[in-house]
C-alpha cells in the first residue's frame, strides 16, 4: 500500500477564475501557516489518487444559472459512479467550498 501524502492537495474548478482565486489564497494562507500545498484544477488531476491524500481542499464555483464549470464535469461524472465504494475516502480528511457565481436573476 502506498504512503499517505503530507501535503495540503487543494483542488479547485473555476469557469470565470473566482475559484482559482479563493483556491489561491487558502492556499497561500495555509503556506504562511507552514503547510506545504499542491494547487491543482479538478480536471488535471488524476481522482483515483483522491484516498492516498490526507487532507484535500475542494473549492468550486458555479457558472451561469447555477452550472457546472466545465473543468468539473469529468470529476463530477467519476464521482456519481454505481460502483464506487461508499468508503472509498474513508481516512481523508475534505472540506468543500462552493462559491455561487454567475448570473444574477
Amino acid at each position: 500500500m502506498e504512503e499517505k501524502s503530507r501535503k495540503l492537495l487543494i483542488l479547485y474548478a473555476t469557469q470565470t477564475g473566482n475559484a482559482m482565486d479563493a483556491a489561491e489564497r487558502i492556499g497561500r494562507e495555509a503556506e504562511r501557516r507552514g503547510c506545504p500545498v499542491h494547487l491543482r484544477p479538478t480536471d488535471q488531476f488524476d481522482h483515483s489518487f483522491l484516498p492516498l491524500e490526507t487532507t484535500v481542499i475542494f473549492v468550486v464555483s458555479t457558472t451561469g444559472q447555477g452550472d457546472t464549470p466545465d473543468s468539473m464535469k469529468a470529476f463530477w461524472k467519476f464521482l456519481l459512479q454505481k460502483n464506487l465504494a461508499k468508503h472509498w475516502l474513508e481516512g481523508v480528511c475534505y472540506a468543500v467550498f462552493g462559491l455561487v457565481c454567475g448570473k444574477k436573476a
